[in-house]
């Protein structure tokens, strides 16, 4: 696992138990440019980390971290529970993240997510 994976998963274990904002936005292909902002609100009770280590194309990533606990996405047609009560951040490419107060910044080839304590 490398360094920034390293510090998400401690990141993320040092706040089981409490509740998380999440806010994703999809990069734009080829662009730095954000659209498509995902909202979604966890109690995180624990993560996993999964390896795909079979993916052989850029449609499965090869790591992906796992969100478990009760919680809820805003939809344009207001909030919906959080399906299977889990969410994924999937780790395409290089990943970043950024440590301020109680906020971590996520950056992968695909996404950019904010995580909030709240």
């Amino acid at each position: 696992m490398s360094q920034s994976i390293n510090e998400l998963s401690e990141w993320l274990e040092s706040h089981k138990g409490e509740t998380l904002l999440i806010k994703k936005g999809e990069l734009a292909t080829g662009l730095q440019q954000v659209f498509d902002i995902d909202e979604v609100t966890l109690q995180l009770e624990h993560i996993t980390v999964v390896s795909n280590e079979k993916s052989i194309d850029d449609y499965m990533p090869s790591q992906e971290l796992v969100l478990h606990g009760n919680g809820s996405i805003q939809s344009p047609e207001g909030e919906k529970p959080l399906p299977q009560n889990a969410y994924e951040i999937p780790l395409y490419g290089e990943v970043n993240t950024t440590n301020e107060k109680d906020c971590l910044k996520v950056e992968t080839e695909k996404a950019v997510y904010d995580i909030h304590l709240h």
